[in-house]
């Protein structure tokens, strides 16, 4: 993969954050009712669109996993009433599913994926999980 290409993936990838960085800002203050479940619904596809990485390495892999399958579709029938829940519990609740898919993803593992892109998904990820935890935590304190 050329430069540019790792560089507009770095960008994209970490621009995706934003989101995340906004639901922690709103679940501790007040915001229109519409925006929390607009940023409530990001997180739910953001992480709808990992669960296709589980299917990848299901896909690819030397091994058939059909429990990597299953986990995936699991994962985002169970973000999905996230939707409905006010901000705070939403987040606690979008940590604990991201947290689930990055332990069955397991980025630091490799399966083929370049180093750089590894340590991406890895910082992002938490960098997305700790977001989430923060606004829910004070969120739900403050309630």
């Amino acid at each position: 993969m050329d430069n540019r290409t790792v560089h507009i993936t770095r960008i994209l990838t970490w621009s995706g954050v934003i989101p995340f960085a906004a639901i922690a800002l709103f679940a501790i203050l007040d915001a229109p009712d519409w925006l929390e479940r607009l940023l409530t619904a990001y997180a739910a596809l953001i992480l709808a669109f990992l669960a296709g990485t589980l299917w990848t390495r299901h896909l690819l892999g030397e091994r058939t996993r059909p429990r990597l399958l299953i986990a995936s579709n699991v994962l985002v029938l169970a973000a999905w009433p996230a939707i409905l829940l006010p901000i705070a519990w939403a987040a606690l609740w979008l940590a604990v599913l991201f947290a689930i898919h990055l332990a069955l993803d397991e980025p630091w593992r490799g399966y083929g994926m370049p180093g750089w892109y590894r340590r991406l998904r890895l910082a992002v990820s938490l960098t997305a999980i700790g977001l989430l935890l923060v606004g829910g935590l004070v969120g739900v304190g403050l309630q």
